[in-house]
């Protein structure tokens, strides 16, 4: 005997009608339960963010940007003050008239020195930023977050004002404005222009402990090669600090490609500290109390001294356009 679709209808029946079967009754009744022969699409994992099926996987932290390795710092001597203004006295010119005496009786020779008061103000070097107090208290990782990067982001702005400043405004006097021009000779290669002027600061008095490159001219001068192709500096890769005519040479991503300082860095500069690097947090900024936010302020106070132009020698290497 076979089955029609209403008798198979009302074989498959919801929990409704088995209750109905349950309770005594001899029959159902015809059930609608839709067309038996419906087919329905296969189950497909949805792409994107919003997909019901596969949870997804966050990995934690927050990938941070590179950072560009800060140098020049180091090469400097770094002092404290508790003072606005740094002062110092430099010799301008000495007239060194010591010779044999022309006889007795005869004046001896007199020699003549002058001198000058410089000043290095102390500066301020500062930025902020502001995010809501809610995102801080739900996600504290984020406040060391925001710390690192203010910090990296003031230090970046305090080497280059120490390498490349003018001194005009608010600005301290940096380190090339207040270095004597190379005079030696710009042919030959990078090498060779630094080793007349590293000659050159030599002959000032003052013995050069770093010359200061950027990436580019730094590996410009680390490729170059002999005529048999061995590389002029010998083995880079494995020494932890490549060095020029003996001299560490140190990487600066703020001077400009092309540009090259030789100096006595300990002696002829001094860093003075009047604030060290903070962050501080606070709502007392404009509307900032009423909005729940908050201002995270970066800051610190320095100032640069340069004693003796004659310590530090800078210049252009050849084929370079500054």
């Amino acid at each position: 005997m076979g089955f029609s679709d209403d008798s198979i209808g009302s074989l498959i029946t919801r929990s409704d009608g088995f209750k109905a079967l349950q309770g005594g009754a001899r029959q159902t009744g015809k059930l609608a339960i839709g067309s038996f022969h419906k087919s329905y699409p296969p189950l497909i994992n949805a792409p994107g963010p919003l997909q019901p099926l596969v949870p997804d996987v966050r990995v934690p932290g927050i990938i941070m940007p590179g950072l560009r390795p800060l140098t020049v710092r180091d090469l400097l001597t770094a002092n404290r003050t508790n003072s606005n203004l740094i002062q110092y006295t430099r010799e301008d010119s000495f007239n060194n008239s010591a010779a044999p005496q022309a006889g007795e009786g005869v004046d001896k020779p007199q020699s003549n020195l002058t001198f000058s008061l410089h000043n290095a103000p102390v500066q301020t070097i500062a930025h902020w930023i502001a995010a809501s107090r809610q995102l801080i208290d739900d996600a504290p990782a984020l406040e060391d977050y925001i710390n690192t990067r203010l910090l990296f982001g003031l230090k970046l702005v305090e080497e280059n004002q120490i390498v490349n400043a003018d001194g005009t405004g608010q600005n301290i006097s940096g380190l090339l404005i207040n270095s004597t021009p190379f005079s030696g000779s710009t042919s030959g290669t990078p090498i060779d222009v630094l080793g007349a002027a590293i000659e050159q600061c030599s002959l000032s008095g003052f013995l050069p402990d770093a010359v200061v490159v950027s990436l580019f001219d730094f590996w410009r001068i680390a490729t170059t090669k002999s005529t048999i192709g061995t590389y002029i500096l010998g083995d880079v890769q494995n020494s932890p600090v490549p060095r020029v005519w003996g001299l560490p040479l140190v990487i600066s991503q703020v001077i400009a490609n092309g540009t090259f300082i030789v100096g006595a860095f300990r002696l002829g500069a001094s860093i003075w500290d009047r604030m060290d690097a903070s962050v501080e947090i606070s709502r007392e900024h404009s509307d900032f109390f009423t909005k729940n936010l908050i201002a995270v302020l970066c800051e610190e106070r320095m100032a640069l001294t340069v004693f003796r132009s004659s310590a530090f020698v800078s210049g252009s290497f050849p084929g370079s356009s500054s």
